[in-house]
């Protein structure tokens, strides 16, 4: 260690007196060093506080200036908000917490935020709070809405977008969107063409209209005679090409219960109902090469391969305790029985995955054209068959049926049809086998009359052969029901091609347009000509 130590002029003379030093800052010693734990004793004594020179004084810290903090919140759910803030003359942002902080002049300022979905908020500040940020709170902007049909019936279950925002109606067709931002409302509902309307922020209220697809279809068999056969398949797809068709109504099963394609639904192979005619993908691509929209039919509670394999979930002979057959020996299974539910349900889940646009059940009634005194279900009985309570029940039956398979497939995107006896449009009485427009048309997106002359005896409406008269048979099953339809479903009529000249299927098609629907030609054995349809647009 060198004998020369150096004490800084800060040293105490109370320290350095201590230990016998001199007061002078540097001293030269002629001594023997210092040892080393001394040396660290006497800096340890020394490590107090300085003291001042006289003529010198301490200079405090210069105090930071006055802030103000704030944190911006939706007024709806106090979430943070990244706002813009003016603090008199000043601009800033929040941070991504809602958080800013701003330097203070100590006078009265107003303060306003503002923010995409939100209203304008403002406050006044006199004092700096004595602990956090001053809370600003937003009101959200709310635009409500409603989705109207072109007549003024609420449309539920639509889908309604606006920017990031997504709602679906209600049961009155209403909606609402919380921190809404001017855009584009968009609507879409199966069955029914999309539509956008513009929202420029300045009214919270909108009204939507949507009108429904305009749809010309033929009815396709899944055999050998439609679809099932390639030659037959592309000789209608190059129909459609040429004329005014726009769909195509292909069977998934037959008036048997056959199904006929290739099909996921084990129990359908467990029963041996299934028969692949055709290529159901294939057809479906082939379909929308074409832009045509694809309907699938389902034929529904007459269903003889099930009924036949699962006696316990089919309508009863009281006579015989077997199944019930009608007058073609075809078993029907019991709609009051849930159980007879799933199988049908199950093919429409598939064929709305599989791509179709719409699901259409066929036969969703009860039994008829046989025996029908010695029919039983699980909750009637054949006693009280005809009974006021018993029509209701029917129809309640399908009701529900319809509003289940409607609960499963509108949510996957597929619209839901029922085809129901024409007869039911005039009639005050479900005809013994559950159907009625009125109560149908809350659950279905498409109700499907079948206006057949031929299913009209001789003197209906004082005609001797309602054939010679389809025209007006068509135009008073129409008038007649269109005012039934207090729920939601439009019509798209079932029209016959057989028995009737061109010109008449013409005629019929034109009265259904006339009435802004659309319509579906039937044929059993899928024929067709250029001769009975529209020309292309």
């Amino acid at each position: 260690m060198s004998d020369l130590l150096y004490y800084p002029e800060a040293t105490s003379d109370r320290c350095v007196a201590g230990f016998g030093l001199p007061r002078s800052p540097l001293l030269a010693m002629r001594r023997l060093p210092l040892p080393i734990a001394a040396v660290a004793l006497l800096l340890s004594a020394c490590a107090g506080p300085s003291v001042l020179l006289a003529g010198e004084s301490m200079r405090p810290p210069e105090p930071p200036p006055p802030t103000l903090s704030f944190a911006v919140v939706g007024a709806d759910d106090l979430t943070p908000v990244v706002a813009d803030i003016a603090v008199g003359e000043e601009a800033v942002t929040t941070d991504e917490d809602g958080l800013v902080t701003v330097i203070w002049n100590e006078e009265p300022v107003s303060v306003t935020a503002s923010a995409a979905g939100f209203h304008e908020g403002a406050i006044s500040v006199t004092e700096q709070p004595l602990e956090g940020p001053i809370e600003i709170r937003l009101d959200p902007v709310v635009l409500n809405g409603r989705v109207l049909s072109a007549d003024g019936r609420p449309l539920p279950a639509s889908t309604v977008r606006l920017g990031n925002l997504e709602a679906v109606s209600d049961g009155d067709g209403e909606f609402a969107f919380f921190r809404a931002i001017p855009g584009n409302v968009a609507v879409e509902r199966p069955a029914w063409e999309p539509n956008e309307v513009a929202w420029d922020g300045s009214t919270e209220d909108i009204t939507v209209e949507l009108q429904p697809r305009m749809i010309n279809a033929l009815r396709v068999a899944g055999d050998n005679s439609g679809a099932g056969n390639a030659t037959k398949w592309q000789e209608l797809l190059d129909l459609a090409d040429r004329t005014g068709i726009n769909a195509f109504v292909v069977d998934t099963t037959e008036e048997g219960g056959l199904v006929l394609h290739d099909t996921d639904v084990a129990l359908a192979y467990e029963i041996g109902a299934v028969i692949p005619f055709y290529d159901v993908e294939q057809v479906l691509a082939d379909m929308d090469a074409h832009n045509l929209y694809k309907i699938t039919r389902i034929v529904t509670f007459q269903s003889d391969f099930l009924a036949r394999a699962r006696p316990e979930i089919a309508a009863t002979d009281v006579t015989t305790g077997k199944p019930w057959v009608n007058n073609k020996n075809l078993a029907w299974l019991d709609p009051t029985d849930r159980s007879s539910w799933d199988y049908p349900l199950a093919l429409a889940e598939e064929a709305c995955r599989l791509g179709f646009d719409e699901i259409q059940f066929d036969y969703v009634r009860f039994p008829s054209d046989g025996p029908i005194s010695n029919l039983s279900f699980d909750e009637l009985s054949a006693e009280d068959y005809y009974s006021e309570a018993s029509q209701q029940k029917r129809v309640e039956t399908i009701s529900a049926f319809l509003a289940e398979a409607h609960s499963r497939l509108n949510p996957m995107g597929c619209a839901v049809a029922a085809d129901i006896f024409a007869i039911t449009l005039e009639s005050t009485s479900d005809e013994g086998i559950g159907q009625a427009p009125g109560p149908f048309s809350h659950h279905v997106d498409v109700l499907s009359p079948m206006i057949y002359t031929y299913t009209y005896g001789p003197g209906w409406k004082g005609w001797d052969d309602p054939d010679e008269h389809a025209t007006e048979l068509v135009e008073a099953a129409l008038d007649a029901g269109i005012p039934r339809l207090d729920g939601f479903a439009l019509y798209r009529p079932w029209l016959q091609r057989a028995f009737l000249e061109d010109s008449e299927i013409l005629a019929i098609q034109n009265v259904a347009e006339e009435r802004d629907l659309g319509w579906m030609l039937w044929s059993a054995g899928t024929i067709f000509d250029a001769g009975h349809l529209p020309p292309a647009e």
